[in-house]
């Protein structure tokens, strides 16, 4: 391991939805059914944003952004993680059938704060999330 690698620490924890005010990742397009259709490699957020139409709705309830973790700056956080990954984890464990085997692409999962957090079981949840930025 280089002096650099030792030194950087831990990689910066991402929100996988996060509004676009705090947005640095475009992660994917929110599809008719409410699903996010992930976009691989990462593209900068300011990109898929240039080309967003508002005029049916908040940005957010057309794509899924992500940013940096904002910990206690932000209502979900708990105090040691992020209230919102694990609820969302356990509530889709609790009524979705069993996951896939196969985690669907996602440009973030390296430095994902639900996926370091909730592991596989973030993912399946991830793919249903809307981001209300009202």
């Amino acid at each position: 391991m280089t002096d650099a690698a030792r030194s950087a620490g831990p990689p910066e924890r991402m929100c996988p939805s996060t509004p676009a005010s705090n947005a640095t990742v475009f992660l994917g397009m929110i599809t008719p059914a409410g699903r996010v259709a992930y976009v691989t490699p990462a593209v900068p957020a300011e990109v898929a944003l240039a080309t967003v139409d508002e005029s049916g709705g908040p940005i957010e309830s057309h794509v899924r952004l992500a940013g940096p973790c904002v910990t206690s700056s932000c209502g979900f956080w708990t105090g040691s993680h992020c209230g919102l990954g694990a609820r969302m984890a356990g509530s889709y464990a609790d009524t979705a059938p069993p996951a896939e085997e196969t985690l669907p692409k996602c440009a973030i999962r390296r430095t994902c704060r639900w996926f370091a957090e909730q592991g596989p079981a973030a993912c399946p949840a991830c793919s249903h999330v809307v981001t209300d930025a009202r």
